[in-house]
């Protein structure tokens, strides 16, 4: 039988995390470059995507490891979510979350959502706000997740540019 563990992120973690990171986010940054039409845009954008990915999880592992789970399966890290709590609008936020791609759809974003809920709710947050990039194919699964949970959309945000 395979026990999923949640439980807050230790120092010797974070590489793991960080690794987990730049793979669940490569199909994601690979179906985001075709929405943008420009390549020296989209070059520009995803240069070093990989080290500022790994970067955000880093800083926030190392500076608020209060603020992130790392899910375990038979005792090897497969997952981590990151959040957020502002007590003066009673919103909580998650933030930076994946699961290892061989191990998505087994219910785990699901079970890591849920264990960061249960923490909102106990600091007495009013509500839970998520954000993901596009409606792309790359993003699908963070929004079937997100609403399997009970998230509903709110917006959904167009960027614009300008070469100059």
């Amino acid at each position: 039988m395979q026990e999923i563990t949640i439980r807050p992120v230790c120092p010797g973690d974070i590489e793991t995390i960080c690794g987990i990171a730049v793979s669940a986010w490569q199909a994601i940054h690979d179906g985001s470059r075709k929405f943008i039409s420009d390549d020296d845009l989209s070059e520009r954008l995803s240069r070093n995507w990989q080290a500022e990915k790994a970067r955000q999880v880093r800083y926030k592992a190392e500076k608020s490891p209060d603020m992130v789970l790392v899910s375990e399966l038979n005792g090897k890290i497969i997952g981590f979510a990151t959040f957020d709590m502002n007590t003066e609008t009673g919103i909580g936020e998650i933030g930076n979350n994946a699961v290892a791609p061989d191990c998505q759809g087994m219910g785990i974003g699901s079970a890591q959502y849920n264990k960061i809920l249960e923490i909102f709710r106990r600091n007495g947050m009013k509500y839970a706000i998520v954000s993901t990039g596009y409606e792309d194919e790359g993003h699908a699964r963070a929004r079937a997740g997100y609403e399997k949970v009970g998230f509903k959309k709110m917006k959904t945000a167009i960027t614009y540019s300008l070469k100059l």
